[in-house]
């Protein structure tokens, strides 16, 4: 008898241990997502105020970018292009965002409405972007995007 009240208690105590590593889960699954919205609209401010630092932080090393005309440019590049003023975001507002976690990896969908000059010249529109996520060392940054235009 005392044999089945060990094993009974055994069972009842590794499956109290199984089911706290899924709820302490979920709730490290809800902490990245907000956390990557966090990062998302870090980016569209940093964006809209140009500011070239603010992009070092949130861009990986590494980091690229494909365009809304198929043009891939590196960090580098995109940031060169923020500092000289050869490119300018005038006005820019994200929404419908959309995160799928994966692991330490998370991919995002978002809609981008801007305005920016390039090379002098005035552009904009409504652009789905989708871009990819990692943690490292607990921190989440963009290591891709590329945009597509909405048309309507």
């Amino acid at each position: 008898m005392k044999r089945i009240l060990l094993v009974a208690t055994l069972i009842a105590a590794s499956s109290v241990g199984i089911s706290q590593p899924a709820h302490s889960s979920a709730n490290q699954k809800g902490n990245d997502e907000q956390a990557v919205r966090q990062v998302i609209k870090e980016l569209a401010v940093a964006l809209g105020n140009n500011d070239a630092a603010a992009l070092d932080r949130i861009w990986a090393d590494g980091y690229v970018f494909i365009s809304a005309m198929g043009v891939l440019t590196t960090k580098a590049q995109r940031i060169a292009a923020v500092k000289s003023g050869e490119f300018k975001y005038e006005s820019i507002s994200v929404d419908d965002v959309n995160i799928h976690l994966h692991g330490d990896t998370a991919v995002a969908t978002f809609r981008v409405t801007s305005k920016f000059q390039s090379d002098g010249k005035s552009s904009g529109g409504k652009f789905k972007t989708i871009g990819t996520f990692v943690k490292r060392k607990g921190r989440w940054v963009e290591v891709s995007a590329q945009l597509t235009p909405i048309v309507e």
